[in-house]
């Protein structure tokens, strides 16, 4: 079992990656990029390969390309401030040109506080520039306890059948 490494804040678990990519540059792209994002700057896009692949919190399905990604998330975004935390990150070497972070982001947009689990790739292209080739973010949502205690399994039963008809007329995401 291979040793974990440390480098800076981040826990470094190495791949085949050999000589070419480090965890420290992965590691000051992404705080490049967090500063682009909390400040709402437009540059944040740009830290996208164009045929990224995304999967954010206020989307249902995969968004697909930088483009679309910046259509939808640019009115919400720019000039807008944020607070971001990242904690637990860990970056995995994949090889000489890839590399592979995950971690927990909370994040604080006008008062309001969101907690989720993020994954990035990164990949080095042609032009020798770092860029995310596919985020992936979800929400870490408190456990909820029921205010009225279902009365039998029926309830249940009917409640789990309604969210499914619901989800049949939505169709099947991406």
């Amino acid at each position: 079992m291979a040793k974990k490494k440390t480098t800076g804040d981040a826990k470094v678990k190495p791949g085949d990656g050999g000589p070419g990519l480090t965890a420290n540059e992965v590691q000051k792209f992404l705080e490049l990029s967090l500063q682009e994002y909390e400040n709402g700057d437009e540059k944040f896009f740009d830290r996208f390969t164009e045929d990224a692949t995304i999967f954010t919190v206020s989307s249902p399905t995969r968004i697909d390309g930088r483009e679309v990604f910046r259509r939808g998330f640019e009115p919400f975004f720019l000039g807008t401030k944020r607070q971001s935390q990242i904690l637990s990150p860990e970056v995995r070497l994949l090889g000489p040109r890839t590399a592979m972070m995950s971690f927990h982001n909370r994040i604080l947009v006008k008062g309001i506080s969101t907690n989720l689990r993020g994954t990035l790739i990164f990949e080095r292209n042609t032009k020798g520039e770092l860029k995310i080739i596919h985020m992936h973010n979800s929400p870490l949502s408190q456990a909820i306890a029921p205010a009225v205690v279902p009365q039998n399994l029926e309830s249940i039963t009917v409640l789990e059948e309604r969210v499914a008809a619901a989800a049949a007329m939505a169709g099947t995401p991406k």
